[in-house]
Formats: C-alpha cells, structure tokens, sequence
C-alpha cells in the first residue's frame, strides 16, 4: 500500500481528511505542522499530499516549496478554507471541507496523471534499450544478437528467439506510432527485429549454419548477402504465424516439440492449430514441409 502525507493543523478536519481517503489504497502519513516535514518524508516513497493551508506551525508554503522541490513529479493537493489559489507549487485545490467523492476524484486523477509520467518513462527506459542493442549489434555474432554463446543448439536458439519476439517484435508497438516518441520507438524496435530474423533465420537453418560458423571461425561476423537467399532464411518462429490467441497456443507447443526432435507431436500440434485456423495458409504450408521431412 503506498503511504500518502496528510498536513493539517486542525486536528478534527485532519481526521475527516483521513477518513475520506479511498479504503486500502493509501497508508497516511499524517501530521500537524510543515516545518521539517519535507525532510522526515523525504526518503519515502510517497504517492502524493495533501496539503491543508492551516498548519499549526503556519509553514504551508514552505512545507509545499519543499515538497516540490524535493520530488518534482510527486501529486501535491492544496486545500484552502477560502477560494484556492490558480497556480503554486502545487497540482490541484480545492476549497475544503468537500463530500468524500470530490476529495477521492481529485486524488484520483492526480495519481492517474502521475501514472502516465511512471509510463513514459517506462517507454524512455526500453527506448534506451533497444538504442542500446541496436549499436551493440555491428560488433556482435548472430548467436551474440539472439542472446546465446556461440555454437548454440537448436532448441536454446527456438527459446532464444521466442523470448525476444515477446519482447522486440514490432507489432506489440504499433499502436503507439501516432504519437512522436511511439513512431520512434517502433521504428528503432522495427531496425532492431530485423536483425534479430535475420540472425535465427541464418543459424535455425542446417545449410546456413554450417556456412556461417566457417565464416564466423574466419572472424566474420555476417554473411555475406548473396548466400543467404531469402526462401532460404530458416523457419520463422511459429507462434508468429497464428493470427488468433486460440491457434497460438498449438503453434507455441509444436514449437516446442521441434526444439526437442518431436516431430510426430509438432504435426499433431500444427494440425490443431490449423482446426483453429483452416484458412491460415502460412500453417498449412509448414505441416505440408514437415511432412515431407519425416
């Protein structure tokens, strides 16, 4: 339960305060006067105040001055006993006393907006990554940009790539293009898949392999693109050719039973997943090439 400062000189409103705060969501941290507040709470870490204009000590101002200063991002809610104020150091205020819905409301679209902000700088952060990897990426093997050593086997390079598909493939981000920071991201998540196909597709292919780790024992680091032809690139993950949540669960399993030389199951598992698709083309050609491999 994340803990919340409550200031507020006089003791009766204080108590009405804190029995309009939402039922198991905020743990108050309450108290009567401003001055070394800000410095008490300032290890914490708080999901907003509030703050009434009566304090004890008649240090509000100071109280909100450092608060702000302290944690720029954190909700500060103002309450006055008169009009409140258009703008300060604060987010919100309300003239107080209020119903128990109206102080809830106010809290809760402060802490929905502090929310958004813990968002994007989630977005900020996996940005970071991705840029991270991208200029890794000219000095690192195939098998370096799947996340695996070397000379891997064929069942870590499947997980290996299951788990950065979850991760980088372009479409979990798509619907973010419209703004500038999510065009950005999914070009550069779009820059990054890429690389990432190319690697699997060269290194899940017995042909290609065996020609790229003669040219990575030689100290290269990438084919060259002449002999890799595209209809050669390897199978591509199969949990990407489902088009529905239903055959995605039998694609994930016959993958599985791929990366463990259990084709018999794996062409159960796709003709499960084709009853779920009939229409999926790109299903029904890999049970066609199974077939013929067994």
């Amino acid at each position: 339960m994340k803990e919340i400062l409550v200031a507020c000189g006089d003791v009766e409103l204080l108590k009405k305060i804190l029995s309009q705060l939402p039922k198991d969501t905020f743990k108050p941290i309450a108290t009567k006067n401003g001055g070394g507040t800000a410095q008490k709470v300032a290890n914490r870490q708080l999901a907003g105040a509030i703050v009434h204009r009566q304090l004890a000590d008649d240090k509000a101002a100071d109280l909100l001055e450092q608060l702000r200063a302290q944690s720029p991002e954190m909700p500060i809610l103002l309450l006055t006993a008169d009009a409140p104020p258009s703008s300060g150091p604060f987010d919100n205020a309300l003239r107080y006393p209020v119903p128990g819905p109206v102080l809830r409301n106010a809290l809760k679209a402060m802490v929905a907006s502090e929310s958004q902000g813990q968002d994007k700088e989630k977005w900020r952060a996996f940005y970071k990554e991705v840029k991270k990897r991208l200029s890794a990426a000219p000095n690192q093997s195939y098998f370096g940009l799947l996340g695996v050593e070397d000379g891997a086997p064929h069942h870590k390079l499947v997980k290996a790539f299951d788990k950065m598909s979850m991760r980088y493939h372009p479409d979990r981000y798509s619907q973010y293009r419209g703004e500038k920071w999510g065009k950005k991201l999914h070009d550069k998540v779009n820059a990054l898949y890429k690389l990432l196909t190319e690697a699997y597709g060269v290194v899940s292919d017995r042909r290609l392999r065996k020609k790229y780790e003669k040219a990575l024992a030689a100290g290269e680091l990438r084919l060259d693109p002449e002999e890799v032809n595209p209809t050669d690139q390897g199978p591509q993950s199969l949990v990407e050719l489902a088009q529905g949540t239903k055959a995605r669960r039998f694609l994930k399993m016959a993958q599985t039973d791929l990366a463990k030389g259990a084709n018999s199951a794996a062409l159960q598992n796709l003709q499960f997943a084709l009853s779920m698709e009939p229409d999926n083309a790109a299903i029904k050609e890999r049970i066609e090439k199974l077939k013929a491999q067994s």
